[in-house]
């Protein structure tokens, strides 16, 4: 990156956009779980304090992983975070997130279930409305079945958003997993004999290098299938 101006670019783009997707899934199942679970209206304060975050966080990430780390290229035109200290400056930060995330997006299923639940055992009579109940009602004094009503409503209106976060969140975990693997796969070569038949191969071959000596690469790349899965689920989250 001190020597491409192609490089850096790239590499912003790269992370500084993989810490903003992590970032905005984040404070959307933020907002939904405080919208369910706790009866908290967001409103303009959480969407001052999401834009401070959303874009905030994703600058300082890019600034650490930067000047700790830094990018260069190692995949094909488009740089990527080095090894040195990626994974404390890079990967531990963003699956924190990712890890969060999850973890909020299962309590809130969590609680919608036991809400449903509740609802079905609940005999008393209870007048069933249409709209939501106030956000001021205490989830003590609510009913099971109001409450029940209130959260389906939710869902109905926040479905496509939950799915877009199940699909960014898998896509960020399998991402980081792969490219992680991939990168501690490259590090042993290097100070192993794991790449050495390949590369006496590629000293001994004249005719045909690209052929007959690929099989003995295998074991130092992560497989096609697997980097092919990687491409499809990005195309998927951006579009």
């Amino acid at each position: 990156m001190n020597s491409s101006s192609l490089c850096t670019a790239s590499g912003v783009f790269l992370i500084g956009g993989g810490w903003a997707g992590v970032m905005w899934v984040f404070l959307r199942t933020l907002s939904l779980h405080l919208q369910i679970c706790w009866q908290i209206a967001v409103g303009r304060g959480f969407m001052w304090l999401a834009q401070v975050l959303g874009w905030g966080i994703p600058v300082i990430g890019l600034a650490v992983a930067l000047a700790v780390s830094g990018v260069s290229f190692r995949f094909g035109q488009t740089c990527h975070v080095n090894h040195r200290n990626s994974l404390a400056a890079f990967w531990i930060p963003l699956l924190a997130f990712a890890g969060l995330t999850v973890v909020m997006q299962f309590a809130t299923f969590g609680y919608c279930i036991k809400v449903y639940l509740a609802s079905l055992a609940n005999n008393s009579a209870t007048t069933e409305r249409s709209e939501i109940p106030s956000y001021k009602t205490s989830v003590r004094t609510m009913s099971p079945r109001q409450a029940y009503h209130r959260i389906r409503r939710v869902i109905q209106l926040q479905w496509r958003g939950i799915a877009i976060v199940l699909i960014i969140i898998c896509d960020v975990i399998f991402f980081a997993v792969v490219f992680v693997f991939q990168d501690n796969v490259v590090q042993s070569a290097k100070t192993s004999d794991k790449a050495r038949p390949w590369v006496e191969c590629l000293a001994m071959e004249k005719v045909d290098k690209k052929n007959r000596c690929l099989q003995h690469a295998k074991d130092l790349v992560v497989s096609l299938r697997t980097v092919v899965a990687v491409l499809i689920l990005l195309a998927v989250s951006d579009s």
